[in-house]
């Protein structure tokens, strides 16, 4: 009998034993991995209505992406208070709001902000933005290891066949893997949009590559952010790109807020018009975006205001 009673012992011991090793195995291999989600900072200067569509359309469509951080620039009390309700709809967004010297502060809030993000991957976002189809950032970031590319290019695809920037048409660039769902294409074989490796318009990052470049360079706002980091592009040309074979972002350049560069845009309604329409409750219907076949990143298109529940 107590032969048997140490066996029945031993036996509960080896089990409980394995199950142990085996979770404590399972949670060093995923302690190892990397994370497969990313995080997202989003830049928005007198956009409430703008910055409302974005975040509606990347809780609607997107997957994998943990924290959303706003780095927010308001010129009055007016686009204070319409913000304010961008942050009740949207209570999980971390808002790093600028002071009354926004050139000085821009910096120290989106590097506290990049060194916040807890995840091993980043992109940026301009508040003009606007998520067209679902993405799975977990699976953008397992085929961005897998074929060790530069970023993973969201607003990319075989229909980008224009520049709205520069005003000219872009050739396709060869593509290494082309396969139907996604592509894979070294930037210096690419013009315009396709030799473009460092963007603020929703590109998955390494975020220590990103901390990496962004440490050194001194810059002001969102568009000199860009444009210091757009001249390292060469130092990477023979880095790969990675995209899905239709883009599944798009930027709707529907004005300018900032004064540094003459960037193209529609001249469709000012900042003070956008901000009269969110105060009467009406907002961007995106589902009108939804699946759109854009020629280029930046796409010239009336929206359709509907009202904001």
């Amino acid at each position: 009998m107590k032969m048997r009673s140490f066996y029945l012992w031993a036996t509960v011991v080896a089990c409980a034993t394995i199950m142990y090793l085996s979770t404590l195995k399972a949670s060093l291999t995923k302690n190892e991995q990397p994370s497969r989600q990313t995080d997202l900072i989003i830049f928005s200067y007198d956009r409430p209505l703008q910055l409302y569509a974005l975040l509606e359309s990347i809780t609607t469509y997107m997957q994998a992406v943990d924290t959303i951080r706003v780095v927010c620039r308001c010129s009055n009390k007016h686009y204070e208070k319409a913000y304010a309700e961008v942050w009740q709809k949207f209570p999980q967004v971390v808002v790093y709001q600028q002071a009354q010297n926004p050139e000085q502060d821009f910096k120290p809030l989106t590097m506290q902000a990049i060194a916040a993000c807890p995840h091993d991957y980043i992109m940026f976002a301009v508040d003009d933005m606007i998520v067209t189809e679902y993405i799975d950032c977990a699976e953008c970031i397992d085929l961005l290891e897998r074929y060790a590319a530069y970023g993973f290019f969201l607003r990319m695809g075989k229909n980008l066949d224009y520049c709205y920037s520069m005003a000219r048409v872009q050739k396709l660039p060869p593509f290494i893997v082309d396969d139907g769902s996604i592509c894979l294409w070294q930037f210096a074989q690419g013009i315009y949009d396709w030799n473009y490796p460092h963007t603020v318009d929703m590109t998955i990052y390494r975020k220590n590559l990103v901390q990496r470049s962004l440490h050194g360079f001194d810059f002001k706002h969102p568009t000199l952010l860009e444009g210091i980091w757009a001249s390292y592009g060469p130092h990477v040309n023979n880095q790969l790109g990675i995209c899905f074979a239709h883009s599944k972002v798009v930027n709707l350049p529907l004005n300018l807020v900032q004064q540094v560069a003459a960037n193209n845009h529609m001249g469709f309604m000012s900042c003070a018009q956008l901000l009269d329409l969110f105060n009467q409750h009406k907002k961007i219907d995106i589902s009108l975006l939804y699946c759109i076949d854009n020629k280029s990143a930046h796409m010239a298109y009336v929206p359709t205001f509907i009202e904001r529940i």
